[in-house]
C-alpha cells in the first residue's frame, strides 16, 4: 500500500511542479523507467488483495483514486511543496527497486486499509497537512439584531410612565 501511495505522491508532484524553477517531468520519466516493473508487480499484488477482499477491480480503482486525491489535497496545503517533493524524488531515485519497496514500507505513513477504504459507509481518512495551518473556520453570517428606533423606545417609556 505504501509503495502505491509513494507512486501517487510522485505522480501528483510531477503534475503540479512543472515549468518555472522546478520541473519534475524528467524525474517522473526516470521514476517510471526505473521502477515501472516494480510498480506493475505491486499493482498485481494489490489486485489480488482486492480480489481476496471481495472488492475487485472497482474497489482497487476507488482506493487508488482516494490515494491520488489525498496526495493532491496535500499538494495544496504544504508550504514549499515542490521543494519537499524534490527531496522525495532524489531519495527514491537513488534506490534500487528492492530498496524502494523497503524504504516506502518504513518511510511512508500507512494509508487507510483497503478493507476500510472500499466500504460505502466508511469515511475517508483525513488528509494530513504537513506544515499547513489549520483550515479557516467557515464564516457564518452575523446575527442581525433588530434595534428599536429611538422613537419606539421613547413611546414605550411614555406608555410605561403613563
Amino acid at each position: 500500500m505504501q509503495v502505491r501511495q509513494l507512486h501517487y505522491e510522485l505522480m501528483v508532484a510531477a503534475l503540479k511542479c512543472q515549468g518555472g524553477e522546478v520541473d519534475f517531468r524528467d524525474k517522473w520519466s526516470n521514476w517510471v523507467g526505473r521502477f515501472g516493473t516494480a510498480m506493475n508487480t505491486n499493482a498485481n499484488h494489490l489486485r489480488g488483495m482486492f480480489s481476496r477482499l471481495g472488492k475487485g477491480q472497482a474497489g482497487m480503482d476507488r482506493y487508488v483514486t482516494q490515494l491520488s486525491n489525498d496526495a493532491s489535497m496535500r499538494a495544496q496545503h504544504v508550504e514549499d511543496y515542490c521543494g519537499t517533493q524534490a527531496k522525495l524524488f532524489d531519495t527514491v531515485l537513488a534506490l534500487t527497486p528492492n530498496e524502494m519497496e523497503a524504504w516506502a514500507a518504513s518511510a511512508i505513513e500507512k494509508p487507510m486499509t483497503a478493507s476500510v477504504s472500499c466500504t460505502t459507509t466508511a469515511s475517508p481518512a483525513p488528509v494530513k497537512q504537513a506544515s499547513a495551518k489549520e483550515p479557516a473556520k467557515a464564516k457564518t453570517k452575523p446575527k442581525v439584531e433588530k434595534v428599536k428606533s429611538d422613537k419606539a423606545k421613547t413611546a414605550r417609556r411614555d406608555e410605561v410612565k403613563g
